[in-house]
């Protein structure tokens, strides 16, 4: 309805400016110039208000984390792998990229893959976690290698911080385990 009223007004002075001289004539160019501009504005931000109406706007992740796990390692190693269950009940997907914890030294996202009858370790790589899906890391695909500062005890909760390029920072723990093991006795 905006847009008729603009272009009748603008028709109006079209036929004013045709008859007039001079100064009315440049005032009717420039309404005509100016009146497309404003309609396709106009036009958009229609658009965009019943896009953002009908529920497509601003869709985000829903991402939490839970079952974390520990390896203890064995021999008194230094190193270990954490794994962790990701799920996202949200709409859109989203990505790990990055694990820290102030119980550890470094920790490193690693993927384990086969290549020539043997796993290969590939470090750093982003974590994608799928919209209204799950990841679970496991010792054998996706884990986060971590640096311990000193050897932790079997049933222990180690504190650790996801970091996810669209949800943030999610805090989750781990329980220390054996390997290969889920219980911590």
């Amino acid at each position: 309805m905006r847009g008729d009223a603009l272009r009748r007004a603008a028709r109006r002075a079209l036929g004013a400016a045709s008859r007039a001289p001079g100064a009315a004539r440049r005032a009717a160019g420039a309404l005509r110039a100016a009146v497309a501009p404003v309609l396709c504005c106009g036009l958009a931000l229609a658009g965009l208000g019943a896009w953002s109406a009908g529920g497509h706007a601003a869709r985000p992740s829903r991402v939490t984390v839970s079952e974390g796990t520990v390896y203890r390692p064995p021999l008194d190693a230094r190193t270990t792998a954490a794994f962790f269950r990701i799920d996202n009940t949200g709409p859109a997907g989203d990505t790990l990229d990055a694990v820290s914890s102030p119980a550890t030294g470094p920790a490193a996202l690693t993927r384990t893959v086969l290549a020539d009858h043997a796993g290969t370790m590939r470090m750093g790589e982003p974590v994608r976690v799928p919209a209204h899906g799950s990841v679970r890391m496991t010792a054998y695909g996706q884990d986060v290698m971590v640096s311990l500062r000193r050897i932790p005890r079997l049933g222990e909760h180690l504190p650790f911080t996801l970091h996810f390029r669209y949800a943030g920072d999610i805090s989750a723990e781990a329980v220390v385990v054996r390997p290969g093991g889920g219980a911590a006795n």
